[in-house]
């Protein structure tokens, strides 16, 4: 079997004004990916996600991947791996950033041609299910009212959900009361977890963690900027609230920096994003040899969510993993039969490689090839 063409599928879908939320990035009032198809001359399809939908991805799977695949057996995913991150990705368009994520989108398409060729489930290809259904939080708590937010994650426990995940890293005053709202309205059995968003001084964070610790938070999540190493590892050294990150780190390299400096204590890697499911599973067994556990970012649409749920089945150190729970179309809707959490837990396909199927209605009505303003180092790239 052998590769004969990689296709980019760009999607966008606007969210109404009921379901917009402020994050630290702004108003969202629309979602976004690039998908990849990989395709065979045996006639099977793989599907793959990028975090993303920018002009310049598809630009990088067409001048820099594409030309390395066409040809190359499919089922030879790590070495394809190898040859494309470290002979063309890291050397071209850096070790990190855009270049890993366009190949995490590829990675995934490969491994999902890997299980429908073999009749598998992709769990089983990475060794058999460690566990019978995944445990997910919901991510939906973004600042506002600290008796609205209290509200709504009561909400989440009636639907049975058993943790939750609260936007914070705004002004700590008001995020410290927000924790403590949600906290007195669900109890101390339900857990709550706080992400940052980068959005902290260490010196804030310091006093965050504790407040955050008084609440019985799990974690902190993205306390400091993301390449702040030595302040997470001061940050943790304190020992108030345990330490997670990873969704904006690419490649196990990155995560080896901070483990090896004591600044993690929960590895968050997105499988859209850290290099596709061949180094989320190195980046888990580097965790696990440290004896840390992965805990699976999912903010993304219904693609990487499969292969998110099938890792977070198959490796024996991943923990409760992210549900997003905003108003996602790319999620909720792109596939023929959606995935839903029930009870706060959920199932990997039990299809063939990620075991979904896109819904053609739902790649036309999403359907997005917008232009935008390149950088000039794009623009040299795309020329």
């Amino acid at each position: 079997m052998k590769i004969t063409g990689i296709k980019s599928i760009r999607l966008r879908a606007s969210i109404p004004p009921q379901g917009r939320f402020v994050s630290r990035s702004g108003q969202r009032s629309h979602r976004s990916t690039l998908l990849v198809q990989v395709v065979t001359d045996e006639g099977i399809t793989g599907i793959g996600s990028c975090s993303g939908n920018g002009a310049i991805l598809e630009v990088m799977i067409e001048r820099v991947l594409k030309p390395l695949l066409i040809g190359k057996s499919p089922c030879e995913i790590k070495e394809l791996w190898e040859t494309s991150y470290f002979h063309s990705v890291a050397k071209e368009l850096g070790s990190r950033g855009l270049g890993v994520v366009a190949l995490s989108g590829v990675d995934v398409a490969l491994w999902d041609i890997l299980g429908k060729a073999k009749g598998e489930p992709l769990f089983k290809l990475l060794g058999g299910a460690a566990r019978d259904k995944v445990s997910v939080y919901a991510t939906a708590l973004y600042p506002e009212a600290p008796a609205e937010v209290a509200k709504k994650a009561l909400a989440f426990a009636e639907k049975g959900f058993r943790a939750a995940k609260i936007k914070v890293g705004f002004d700590l005053a008001r995020d410290i009361e927000i924790v403590r709202a949600v906290r007195a309205e669900l109890g101390s059995d339900f857990t709550l977890m706080t992400d940052a968003n980068q959005g902290y001084t260490l010196g804030v964070a310091l006093k965050a963690a504790e407040a955050f610790a008084a609440c019985g938070a799990a974690f902190l999540e993205e306390p400091l900027f993301v390449e702040d190493i030595k302040g997470h590892a001061a940050l943790r050294a304190q020992g108030k609230v345990p330490i997670a990150l990873g969704e904006n780190l690419h490649t196990r390299f990155a995560f080896e920096n901070f483990i090896a400096r004591g600044a993690v204590d929960i590895l968050q890697p997105d499988v859209a994003r850290a290099g596709g499911i061949s180094e989320v599973v190195e980046i888990a067994g580097l965790a696990a040899r440290h004896g840390l556990s992965v805990s699976f970012h999912t903010w993304g649409d219904a693609v990487a969510l499969a292969a998110s749920l099938h890792l977070a089945a198959a490796l024996k150190n991943s923990g409760i993993m992210e549900l997003d729970c905003t108003e996602n179309p790319l999620r909720s809707e792109l596939l023929t039969e959606p995935l839903e959490a029930q009870d706060g837990f959920m199932s990997p396909p039990e299809g063939a490689g990620l075991g979904i199927e896109l819904d053609p209605k739902a790649l036309e009505r999403f359907a997005f090839s917008g232009a935008e303003e390149l950088s000039p180092w794009q623009k040299a790239l795309s020329a």
